[in-house]
C-alpha cells in the first residue's frame, strides 16, 4: 500500500491507467510535460535507456514508460517531489524500470552515466531571473519556473554529455527562447532537427515548442512543423490532443480483450518466497501444489499465493518476476508489507 499524505491527492493520466501523486499546493504536471513525453515515446524503443532531467513528480517518465519496456532514470532536485515520484512509480508497479535520483542536474555526470542514453527528455525552468524580478514566494514553485538552480545552457550541456552517439534530446520550452536553444545545442554538438510549435487556440501565436536535437547530427535539415492548436473556442482539447491524453474507446476495448499476464508471489511451506509469471493464476497455483510448477516449490509444498500483479504485456510481467527474484529476503519482506500482504 502506497501512503498518500494529508496534503496530497492522486491525479490520473491516460484515463485512469497512470496514477500520479501530487501536492495540492505545489505545481501540478501540465500539458507541456505530456506533449514532450508524447513526442519522446514515439522515438523510444523497448531496448532503450532514457533519462528525464528536471523530472518533477515523473509524470512524463511514467507516461513514456506506459507505452514501452525501456529503462528510465530521472533526476529531481527537490526531495519532497522526488518522494512523490517514487511513490507514484510504486503505485504504477514501475519500480523495476524507473529509478529516481535526488540531485541537481548540474551534477548529472556524477549521478548518471555519460554517453549512455538513447533519449534525454527535459521540461526545464522556463524563465530567467532578471535583476529586481519578483519571484513566487513559494520556493518549490519558484525553483520549477525560474532558473534558480540551473540555466538553459547547463541543461543542454548535461543532456549532450549523457546521450550516446546519435541519441536524441527532446525538450519542451517557450518559443521566445528558441534562438538560445538552437545556439546552445549547436555549441554542444547537439543540433536541432525538429521543432513542433503549439498554440492554445486557433490564430494565437505559439506558446510552446517541442524540440528534438540529435547528438553529433548534421547542422542542416531542420524541420519546422506547422503549429498545432490544443483547444477549441470553448476551452476543450481538440481531438488530436485528446488522443495524447486519453485512450480511445476502440483502443481500450482492444486492450481489454487481450490475454492478461501476471507476476505472482508464493509463500512456501518453509516460509520462503517464490516469484513467478503466468497467464492463469489458478492453474499455475494448482501446478505448483501438484509438484509440476517449479523445481524450487516441488519440495516446499503446499504453497500459498499471497500476492499478484496484472500486466497486459508478457515482457513486463517477466521483467517484474526477474526484478523480484533478484532481491534479498529482507527486501522481499519490505515489498510485501508495503503492499499490505500478511505472511
Amino acid at each position: 500500500m502506497v501512503d498518500i499524505g494529508a496534503n496530497e491527492r492522486i491525479d490520473y493520466i491516460y484515463n485512469d491507467d497512470i496514477k500520479i501523486i501530487q501536492d495540492k499546493t505545489a505545481l501540478s504536471f501540465s500539458l507541456d510535460s505530456l506533449l514532450m513525453a508524447y513526442h519522446a515515446k514515439e522515438l523510444i524503443k523497448d531496448r532503450h535507456k532514457v533519462a528525464e532531467l528536471c523530472a518533477g513528480n515523473c509524470a512524463a517518465t511514467m507516461y513514456m514508460a506506459y507505452f514501452n519496456q525501456a529503462k528510465y532514470d530521472a533526476i529531481e532536485i527537490q526531495p519532497e517531489i522526488a518522494d512523490q515520484a517514487q511513490r507514484s512509480i510504486a503505485l504504477n508497479q514501475m519500480e523495476n524500470r524507473i529509478r529516481v535520483h535526488v540531485g541537481n542536474v548540474r551534477d548529472a555526470f556524477k549521478i548518471l552515466t555519460k554517453d549512455y542514453y538513447d533519449e534525454v527528455v527535459v521540461n526545464p525552468p522556463y524563465f530567467k531571473v532578471p535583476a529586481g524580478h519578483k519571484l513566487n514566494p513559494d520556493h518549490k514553485k519558484a525553483i520549477a519556473r525560474h532558473e534558480l538552480m540551473i540555466n538553459l545552457e547547463q541543461v543542454i550541456e548535461k543532456a549532450a554529455g549523457l546521450l550516446k552517439m546519435k541519441g536524441k534530446l527532446i525538450m519542451v520550452h517557450r518559443p521566445e527562447r528558441l534562438g538560445e536553444i538552437m545556439y546552445y545545442c549547436m555549441k554542444h554538438d547537439l543540433p536541432v532537427k525538429q521543432i513542433q510549435p503549439y498554440s492554445g487556440h486557433e490564430g494565437d501565436a505559439a506558446n510552446l515548442v517541442v524540440v528534438v536535437a540529435v547528438k553529433h547530427g548534421k547542422s542542416d535539415g531542420v524541420v519546422l512543423a506547422a503549429t498545432k492548436t490544443t483547444q477549441d473556442d470553448a476551452g476543450q482539447y481538440l481531438p488530436e490532443i485528446k488522443q495524447i491524453l486519453f485512450e480511445s474507446p476502440e483502443a481500450k476495448e482492444q486492450r481489454l480483450g487481450k490475454e492478461k499476464y501476471y507476476f505472482y508471489v508464493l509463500l512456501c511451506r518453509d516460509g520462503s518466497f517464490y516469484g513467478g509469471f503466468t497467464n492463469d493464476l489458478a492453474k499455475r497455483l494448482a501446478a505448483h501444489n501438484s509438484g509440476k510448477g517449479a523445481k524450487y516449490t516441488k519440495t516446499r509444498r503446499p504453497v500459498k499465493m499471497i500476492y499478484h500483479e496484472e500486466f497486459e504485456d508478457k515482457r513486463l510481467a517477466l521483467k517484474r518476476e526477474y526484478w523480484f527474484k533478484h532481491h534479498s529476503r529482507q527486501w522481499k519482506e519490505h515489498f510485501l508489507r508495503e503492499h499490505q500482504v500478511d505472511f
